[in-house]
């Protein structure tokens, strides 16, 4: 039946679109590339024309880097401890070459690939929810279909009218007959559209912990100002630490920062 250009027997099809379309966003939606320290830091020094700025970052911080999953970077799951990401940001300004290496800060880093399994999505469990929320669809399709099917058949009775039940009945069989075809065609597809998506964001996640982390020597160009990310177990964490940095040419010539993060929330503005 049609009323106003609309089709009941689209119905079904158009609540199920509905149901699932906020499952297919674009999981790098919403980030941001990771950007210089300015302001509301922890610590800032200048020596030897190279700067060295350092913010322990926070849950907010972390969510426009990595997503909101980064929040379980700072919960205790499953007896494996809170990770604190702390970002350095080295400005040389003089006309050598600088260079810094995980084993140039006196705090132990933990692996990239260990950071990113914290914030991995579980495929099996994802494809499970999705199979289970397509059994739930389709009872609450199956109890619509019932519904609408007595109410035609009570109001039939009671008014002998046909124009008025048509609607209903048509809705109850259309939806009767979009269980069967749902669940065995719709789940599938369902489930193995939620199993890539979820791969391609836990891709997605390893790729920005691995680019934005301080992983082997990074080299820092004259006159430029290189960004990373250190991720540190949190009962291995020190709010005071060294960073040395040097010339990969004259690895002697060190430059040393000592470097102390308040335990309060002042933070330094760097203008």
């Amino acid at each position: 039946m049609i009323i106003g250009g609309f089709s009941y027997r689209y119905l079904p099809i158009l609540l199920l679109s509905v149901a699932f379309l906020p499952g297919c966003k674009n999981p790098e939606k919403g980030r941001l590339c990771i950007r210089p320290l300015t302001a509301l830091i922890d610590y800032y020094d200048s020596a030897q024309e190279v700067t060295l700025r350092v913010k322990k970052l926070d849950a907010h911080d972390c969510e426009s880097l990595f997503g909101k999953r980064s929040q379980r970077l700072f919960k205790k799951i499953r007896k494996r401890q809170p990770i604190w990401p702390i970002q350095l940001s080295i400005t040389n300004d003089t006309n050598k070459l600088i260079s810094l290496k995980p084993s140039d800060i006196s705090l132990p880093q933990m692996n990239y690939k260990q950071v990113a399994s914290r914030l991995k999505k579980n495929s099996f469990t994802q494809v499970f929810g999705t199979i289970a929320s397509s059994l739930l669809i389709g009872g609450f399709l199956a109890l619509g279909s019932f519904l609408a099917l007595s109410a035609s058949g009570i109001i039939l009775l009671a008014t002998g009218s046909f124009s008025i039940t048509a609607p209903f009945a048509v809705v109850g069989s259309s939806a009767l007959i979009a269980i069967p075809t749902f669940l065995i065609l719709g789940t599938p597809i369902l489930s193995t559209v939620r199993g890539v998506q979820t791969s391609q964001a836990n891709q997605i996640i390893t790729r920005d912990i691995k680019n934005y982390s301080l992983k082997n020597q990074i080299v820092v160009e004259p006159y430029t100002t290189t960004d990373m990310v250190i991720f540190v177990s949190k009962p291995q964490y020190k709010s005071q630490f060294t960073v040395n940095v040097s010339n990969p040419e004259q690895a002697k010539e060190k430059i040393t920062f000592q470097v102390t993060i308040p335990t309060a929330t002042h933070k330094f503005i760097v203008r």
